[in-house]
């Protein structure tokens, strides 16, 4: 039982592999839009798209509006030291939770 809660919520800190091929793009590459991130990574937009909502809510990807013949966002990595806070942060609150099971 209490293992499984713990398997529960380290599941939360897995990214899956579009998501980190979408960050690595980003860091490597600049500001990209979805659609250009579609084409480099050979995925749909749709799928785009989700990985970057959950990615922008967990604080690695960035975006910003442009216009560039016509308004839309695109989006970057943030700085890898930015990253590796926000998931300390993240371990944090959850060894805060595995240590209310008691």
């Amino acid at each position: 039982m209490v293992l499984d809660r713990i398997n529960s919520l380290l599941k939360q800190l897995q990214f899956n592999k579009s998501e980190v091929e979408i960050y690595k793009l980003l860091l490597r590459k600049g500001e990209l839009s979805v659609r250009e991130i579609a084409e480099e990574l050979q995925l749909s937009t749709r799928i785009v798209r989700e990985r970057l909502r959950r990615l922008l809510n967990e604080g690695i990807v960035g975006r910003k509006l442009i216009e560039r013949g016509w308004i839309g966002y695109v989006y970057y990595a943030e700085d890898p030291n930015k990253v590796v806070q926000v998931i300390k942060r993240k371990l944090m609150d959850i060894a805060g939770r595995i240590e209310s099971f008691d």
